[in-house]
């Protein structure tokens, strides 16, 4: 953009425009409001002065009349003609004989401004009457008839006109341009500073800003933007220093993060060791919802079997996953220990997370299950049947027969949340199947049923149901696939708000 278009659009020249403009047409409306005072001045004033000039010679023209005497008639005349105004003069007796005439010669033909203006005060007539002794017998004796030249009466309004418009707008000009002094000074300037000073603001350091000092102003409405925009910098800076100090911390935390998920990886069974269990096939999935999840599960060797494990801290991210690697921790080291009693088991679990959790001022608790599987061996036939012990309170477990029958068991009545009390010990239970060849029994998080899709459906324990006696025939790795793809369906475009966490047992 050129200087001089800038100039043209800054507010300076607008204001300025604006006010020269404003002050104009009213300085015109006034002299046209003056012209028209002027107008009406005349049209009084020129039947006034008529009336009285003719009265001056209304003797004269009386006697002229009355002795038929051409000479003074024609005095009369001159004498009135020489003023310019009158246009036609006509002197006459009673009989209407013509004493005394005058007209002017190549007059200009009137406009129709000026006829509209004067043409009706024009035309004047006075009767000439000579006195008699009696009062009531005097005689006229003739008539004087005028009539006035419109253009030199609109001569002299015209140039009165002119001058009064002149000085109308001279003095409208001279307040446009001292009112558009004040105002320059007053606000524009102080505009411009301010507008200055706004462009030296930092962006990375707002409250570093110095406000202009503005004289005058301190108190008034240019003040107060000064001051609140000096507040609003100063807002500015703790904002972005808070943002900083955000993102330092979220960078922290997404280290510290980042090292949970890879922990909480590592420690998830592989799949050669789940291809290493002899007479049962084992799959499992895990997705979180957040970065680090609050479901868990495991798989673990024994002696004497597998055993099963698998929960839902509440809530998730962290402290959840925190609380996961602490439960993972104490089964392993319980399995490795050679314990055998499941209650005993949870009973340790609850304690040991209990008491961690209160350290950690956290209030996390979870469901869990554990299942323990042992191969049953008769004489003479191979690994074609298992034995299958539950105990704890998480979701159900779901049971499906080569057959198609299909059986939940309710793990309500198995347990208690571990780590809401300090013993649990009270609450445990047990209960045990025996697992015939190509049975399916399945495990899961309530990820699995909660998930919603786009209008807020969930995908619900019966579907669940309906999708494992469907693919029951598949294997155990074809039953979780099949599971997980059907989940995603139901989801579509949903967001993830829980964990999803599924395991597959299928007797060899």
């Amino acid at each position: 953009m050129s200087t001089a278009s800038a100039r043209i659009g800054s507010l300076t020249f607008r204001q300025a425009a604006v006010t020269v403009v404003v002050v104009l047409l009213f300085g015109l409306l006034g002299g046209l409001i003056e012209l028209a005072t002027e107008w009406r001045s005349i049209r009084q004033q020129v039947p006034e002065q008529t009336r009285s000039t003719l009265e001056l010679v209304r003797g004269p023209a009386t006697t002229a009349a009355y002795q038929l005497n051409e000479t003074l008639g024609a005095e009369v005349a001159d004498g009135l003609f020489a003023d310019r105004r009158f246009h036609v003069i006509t002197l006459r007796d009673n009989f209407g004989t013509t004493i005394a005439e005058r007209e002017r010669a190549q007059a200009p033909e009137p406009g129709p401004l000026v006829r509209y203006l004067f043409s009706d005060i024009t035309d004047y007539r006075i009767d000439l009457v000579r006195a008699g002794v009696i009062p009531e017998r005097d005689q006229q004796v003739g008539e004087l008839t005028v009539q006035l030249d419109e253009t030199e009466i609109a001569a002299g309004f015209l140039d009165r006109g002119i001058v009064v418009v002149l000085v109308g707008l001279a003095r409208a000009l001279g307040i446009a341009v001292l009112v558009v002094i004040i105002f320059y000074f007053m606000i524009t300037r102080p505009l411009l500073r301010l507008h200055g000073a706004i462009g030296r603001i930092d962006p990375a350091n707002p409250g570093q800003w110095q406000a202009p000092r503005l004289r005058l102003h301190d108190n008034d409405e240019l003040g107060q933007v000064t001051h609140r925009l000096q507040g609003l910098m100063g807002a500015f800076q703790r904002v972005l220093e808070q943002r900083d100090q955000v993102q330092h911390e979220n960078a922290r935390m997404g280290a510290e993060l980042d090292v949970s998920r890879r922990i909480q990886h590592i420690v998830l069974p592989s799949n050669d060791e789940l291809a290493a269990i002899q007479g049962l096939q084992i799959a499992a999935f895990m997705e979180p919802a957040d970065e680090v999840g609050g479901d868990y599960y495991d798989i673990l060797r024994h002696a004497d079997g597998v055993r099963i494990a698998i929960g839902d801290v509440t809530g998730h991210g962290l402290e959840s996953g925190v609380v996961m690697l602490m439960i993972q921790s104490a089964v392993r080291t319980l399995v490795a220990h050679g314990e055998q009693d499941m209650t005993r088991v949870m009973t340790v679990l609850n304690a040991t997370i209990y008491n961690n959790v209160e350290r950690m001022g956290s209030g996390k608790n979870l469901t869990l299950a554990l299942a323990d599987y042992r191969p049953i061996r008769d004489a003479g036939e191979s690994d074609a049947r298992g034995h299958l012990r539950i105990t704890g309170q998480h979701e159900s477990v779901i049971v499906v027969r080569a057959d198609g029958g299909m059986e939940r068991i309710d793990t309500d009545a198995l347990g208690f949340p571990i780590g809401l009390v300090e013993d649990v010990a009270e609450f445990m239970a047990e209960t045990e199947l025996t697992l015939q060849a190509e049975d399916v029994v399945v495990l899961y998080t309530d990820g699995i049923t909660e998930a919603a899709d786009p209008r807020h459906r969930l995908y619900g324990e019966a579907r669940l149901m309906d999708c494992i006696h469907t693919h029951r025939r598949g294997s155990a790795d074809a039953i979780k696939q099949a599971v997980v793809d059907d989940v995603r369906g139901h989801i579509d475009t949903q967001t993830l708000y829980d964990d999803l966490t599924l395991v597959v047992l299928k007797q060899g």
